[in-house]
């Protein structure tokens, strides 16, 4: 990978981590991702202005910015879920490991990228590591003799949309400036997400704009570092730019253990550590 690219990421990585951990210590997840995007878009507004002023809006790319604002509402609607029911350090390299796994399988046939063996081990170790997260999970299913709570099924799925809107942003922003871009999916997310919040979180909405340090932190530092990742995938292939990105992953959990007081133990300290490893295979490889 690009050297310049390689910086943009791992920048990207931890200001992710970071707003990860402010979105699972606020008191209604899904009201705060919804205040962040409304941030955000204040946040941006004048450089989006700016740059919109030499775009032209058209169906080229904003097929893709819909897309992806569909699909950024199930993230975030999936993410509050699996925040709301288990740790940090747990869901989030599932969510995040999931989706590096899935992301660089697919973009063989979309993009004709063409991983190297080494990049190939290092997906392999990814998927040992979420394996490994959940060990504690199958021996509980074990000793109760069934698979019920197996699987963290809403931190799963939110890798597969992770993988989608990787995959399809990537394309969209070929097509236009990736500011502009981020800046219509947020728009788009924030007015799909309004109707369900706005009727039924109000009162939770307005709590999470009041507390100005993590909405400024997270409405700069989400929108910041999705662009800055976006902005890469112009110098680097995406299948090794979404895996260097998910170096988050042991920061997530880090972040987990001591911010949040959560225990991140010997399996989920090996789990992260392994997906770690896996990532800076994919980035060698690369």
């Amino acid at each position: 990978m690009d050297l310049v690219a390689i910086a943009m990421v791992l920048s990207a990585a931890v200001l992710h981590a970071l707003w990860n951990a402010l979105a699972k210590r606020s008191d209604d997840v899904l009201a705060y991702f919804f205040s962040i995007l409304a941030a955000a878009l204040v946040i941006y507004a004048v450089p989006f202005a700016i740059l919109a002023h030499d775009e032209t809006f058209e169906w080229n790319w904003l097929r893709f910015a819909v897309a992806s604002g569909l699909i950024h509402t199930a993230y975030f609607s999936l993410l509050a879920y699996a925040y709301e029911r288990t740790d940090l350090s747990f869901a989030y390299p599932v969510a995040r490991g999931t989706g590096l796994t899935l992301v660089p399988l697919l973009a063989v046939p979309i993009f004709g990228d063409r991983p190297t063996v080494v990049a190939w081990l290092g997906i392999a170790l990814v998927v040992a590591g979420i394996l490994w997260l959940h060990r504690p999970l199958f021996v509980a299913a074990v000793n109760r003799g069934n698979a019920r709570g197996l699987i963290s099924i809403p931190a799963l799925l939110t890798g597969v949309t992770i993988a989608a809107y990787s995959l399809n942003d990537a394309a969209g922003v070929r097509r236009v400036n990736p500011i502009v871009y981020l800046y219509m999916v947020y728009a788009i997310n924030l007015v799909l997400l309004a109707p369900y919040l706005v009727r039924n979180r109000r009162a939770a909405v307005r709590n999470a704009m009041r507390i100005s340090t993590p909405l400024l932190v997270g409405g700069a530092g989400s929108f910041g570092t999705y662009m800055v990742v976006l902005a890469a995938t112009r110098l680097a292939p995406v299948s090794y730019v979404v895996p260097m990105r998910e170096t988050s992953i042991v920061i997530g959990a880090i972040l987990g253990a001591r911010l949040l007081h959560e225990s991140l133990g010997w399996t989920r300290l090996g789990a992260c550590v392994l997906v770690a490893c896996g990532v800076i295979a994919i980035a060698v490889g690369g």
